[in-house]
């Protein structure tokens, strides 16, 4: 829990009311009175010191593009720390995405997956990966459906396409590095069992 000075709450309460008129000199005040409690709170659970810095950042940004709606915070360690929690859990949670869709499509890249375990999850991604397929330049797109489809060769592709194996490489990378960022701009899922425990700790 963030270990805020409660006992300025009257004067906190006044720079909430300067801060909603958009008084910057009073949300810094705020800012250096709380940004340390903020950061060792967040730096307890990501252990990473430049994401720590970035989540603190990301509050203290919300909290300013928000100040028009400080009218209705009753504690302002509360508010700091409900944000604070919330921006860390969403950035757990694009790690467990990110993860999740790297894993698969490197599955994906090397062999045939042919489970029926998590067969409607297994169609979702298809029909996602198709569309990352189909918004490559053509031949990228020739290029990865000969090595991933048809299973050629770097030297069977060159002779089909006509090029060197230097430019297939080139294609290949090229259109793997695409499909990844295609992926990882669409790609949405559930939170895990293992996040939902991160929420209970991070919480309570």
């Amino acid at each position: 829990m963030l270990q805020l000075d409660e006992q300025n709450t009257g004067e906190d309460n006044l720079l909430l009311e300067q801060i909603v008129l958009g008084n910057e000199q009073a949300f810094n005040q705020i800012y250096y009175r709380t940004n340390k409690n903020i950061y060792n709170a967040v730096m307890a659970y990501v252990k990473n010191e430049h994401i720590a810095i970035e989540l603190v950042q990301q509050v203290y940004i919300k909290f300013w593009n928000n100040r028009k709606k400080l009218k209705e915070v009753k504690s302002l360690k509360d508010y700091l720390f409900i944000m604070a929690r919330n921006l860390t859990l969403d950035h757990f949670k694009k790690v467990t995405i990110q993860t999740k869709i790297f894993t698969e499509l490197i599955l994906r890249e090397n062999e045939s997956v042919n489970s029926t375990d998590d067969k409607i999850e297994e169609i979702e991604y298809d029909k996602l990966l198709q569309k990352a397929i189909e918004q490559l330049p053509p031949q990228q797109k020739e290029a990865w459906l000969l090595v991933n489809e048809q299973e050629l060769s770097y030297a069977e592709i060159a002779l089909k396409m006509n090029i060197s194996k230097l430019t297939v490489k080139r294609h290949l990378e090229l259109s793997r590095k695409s499909v990844r960022d295609y992926l990882k701009s669409h790609i949405y899922t559930v939170m895990s069992l293992a996040f939902l425990s991160i929420v209970i700790i991070f919480y309570f």
